[in-house]
C-alpha cells in the first residue's frame, strides 16, 4: 500500500489507502504548427512548454478503527478540497520527485455496507516532476559553475544580497542588473517571475536584459558585479 501527500496532508492519516502504483501519463510537447501552401510538411517551432497531465490513484477506505465510514469520507473531501490552486502533491511510489496538483472533479466512492469505499482520485498536475534534489540552495559568494543534469531549462529561486549599490548578476546566457536602492536582500522567483523581500515588491529595482534567468541542460557559469555580495540559487530541477 502507498502514500499520497496533498498540500501537507498523508492520505494515511485519514485513513485512506493507494491500492497500486499509479498510473504515469508522460505530458504532451506544445509546438507551434504552421502550414504552408505548395510546401510539404509543417513548419514547427518547439515552445518547450507541455501540456498539463492526470495523476490518478486507485484507492480504498475502511472503517476497521470504528471511525464511522461517513465521518472518513468528509474528510477525503476536505482534503481533496484543502487547497485553492496548485498544491505540493508527492507519493511513495515516485519518492525522489513532488509535483504541483489540483483536484476539481467530482468524487465517486462505492459504499460497501458503510464499512469499506473504493474510488479513484484524479489529480490534475502541472507537466512538471521537480526533483527533490533540486530543493537544497546552492551559495555563491563568488563566481562559480552549477551544473542541470536535466535537459530542461529550470526556473531558480534567488535570494539576493547587495550592499544597496547597483550590480549584475549572469547566469549562463542570461543577465540582469539589480538598481541602487534596491536594500540588502531580494527574492526573485524565476517561475512566478516577481521579486520582493517579506512584504515589500522589488520588481521596480530588477531590469531584465531579456528574459528571466533560466539554468539551461549542461554547465552554467554563475557571476555577479558591482554591488551584489552573494547569490543563493535553488535550482528547481525538473524532468517529465
Amino acid at each position: 500500500m502507498g502514500i499520497i501527500m496533498f498540500n501537507n496532508i498523508s492520505s494515511k492519516s485519514i485513513g485512506l489507502e493507494v491500492e497500486t502504483f499509479p498510473e504515469y501519463v508522460a505530458p504532451q510537447k506544445i509546438y507551434e504548427v504552421t502550414r504552408i501552401p505548395g510546401r510539404n510538411g509543417d513548419l514547427i517551432r518547439d515552445t518547450k512548454t507541455y501540456e498539463n497531465v492526470p495523476r490518478p490513484y486507485k484507492v480504498s477506505i475502511a472503517t476497521h478503527d470504528q471511525v464511522a465510514y461517513s465521518t472518513k469520507m468528509a474528510k477525503v473531501v476536505e482534503w481533496l478540497h484543502s487547497a485553492s490552486g496548485y498544491a505540493r502533491l508527492e507519493d511513495s511510489y515516485d519518492a525522489d520527485v513532488y509535483r504541483l496538483a489540483y483536484f476539481k472533479d467530482e468524487l465517486s466512492i462505492s459504499n460497501l455496507f458503510d464499512a469499506a469505499g473504493k474510488a479513484t482520485i484524479k489529480f490534475v498536475c502541472k507537466p512538471e516532476r521537480y526533483l527533490k534534489s533540486g530543493e537544497t540552495p546552492i551559495m555563491f559568494t563568488e563566481s562559480g559553475q552549477i551544473q542541470n543534469e536535466t535537459i530542461n531549462d529550470a526556473r531558480p529561486l534567488l535570494n539576493i544580497v547587495t550592499d544597496n549599490t547597483e550590480g549584475t548578476i549572469t547566469i549562463g546566457n542570461y543577465s540582469f542588473e539589480v538598481l541602487a536602492g534596491s536594500g540588502t536582500n531580494i527574492i526573485m522567483d524565476c517561475e512566478l517571475e516577481d521579486a520582493w523581500y517579506q512584504a515589500e515588491n522589488k520588481n521596480n529595482f530588477i531590469v531584465l536584459n531579456g528574459e528571466y534567468p533560466r539554468i539551461e541542460p549542461g554547465l552554467q557559469t554563475i557571476s555577479f558585479t558591482g554591488g551584489i555580495v552573494s547569490v543563493e540559487v535553488t535550482p528547481r530541477w525538473w524532468i517529465v
